[in-house]
């Protein structure tokens, strides 16, 4: 089945970014949907772009410097409202945020004021949610998008062979939320079991997809946030994943010496 992705972000300052991510998308003999190709049509822009989010399988969203218009009757701006969407319906989403320290940027194209406030939040929100990749360039942008979505995808059509969810994505609702220190404990007992060297952020959500059940998701994050392949991070969680195994044989085990004649004996 074709997947449909669905490309959000402000327009003028990314012209030239859409465009060739609307060509790489092409390239790869897919479907992109976007406000480039609205026309004439009967419903408001909001309504029309909300819409075709649901229509679409796979939610990409670009973060430059300006937050963009802003509904008046929401307070956030229509990327913004995109993205919330694409969240309710559980797309497998992508984020992009532009790299502030290289990428050039015209002053015109930054936002000042409330709106720069909202896109500072907003961006802090999706950090928080996603493991997102910086762009230094459109054409650092396009190469990134179609790794990422050959990688998705590539996922997706394993996903059902595999009997698992196709929600990919940090959206999941399956992921388990670790604490810090839950999180640190976890992360010394699973050293060395991925091939390659893995980022606190990336390993924290892989953790998180694989201890919430959803093991496709946890094999993409993985395999999105470190240069290892799709084969490589599943290798690798199930390693990580005979590690947790154990973890919970040793702590059912430590349960059941803790009998009640223990405690007997110890107020003796």
């Amino acid at each position: 089945m074709t997947q449909t992705i669905f490309v959000s972000s402000t327009f003028i300052d990314l012209e030239a970014h859409r465009r060739l991510v609307r060509d790489a998308i092409a390239r790869l003999e897919l479907t992109f949907k976007a406000m480039e190709f609205f026309g004439a049509l009967p419903d408001t822009p909001k309504a029309e772009c909300l819409r075709l989010v649901r229509a679409s399988n796979i939610f990409v969203g670009i973060i430059g410097m300006r937050y963009g218009f802003i509904d008046p009757d929401d307070g956030k701006s229509m990327t913004q409202l995109e993205y919330e969407e694409a969240q309710a319906i559980r797309l497998p989403t992508l984020m992009y945020l532009i790299d502030e320290e290289h990428h050039p940027v015209l002053p015109k194209f930054v936002d000042t004021g409330a709106g720069a406030e909202k896109l500072l939040a907003f961006k802090g929100q999706l950090k928080k949610a996603h493991v997102v990749n910086a762009f230094s360039s459109p054409e650092d942008l396009a190469a990134k998008v179609t790794q990422d979505v050959v990688r998705l995808v590539g996922a997706m059509d394993k996903a059902p062979g595999a009997q698992v969810l196709p929600q990919l994505a940090a959206t999941a609702t399956r992921m388990h939320r670790l604490t810090p220190p839950r999180f640190a404990f976890l992360k010394g007992k699973v050293a060395g079991a991925c091939t390659q060297d893995v980022p606190d952020s990336v390993l924290h959500e892989s953790l998180g997809f694989l201890l919430g059940g959803d093991n496709m998701a946890a094999a993409f994050t993985l395999s999105r946030g470190t240069p290892m392949s799709l084969d490589d991070a599943i290798d690798s969680l199930m390693r990580i994943e005979k590690i947790l195994m154990e973890l919970v044989k040793d702590a059912q085990a430590a349960r059941e010496d803790d009998t009640p004649d223990d405690h007997i004996a110890q107020a003796d």
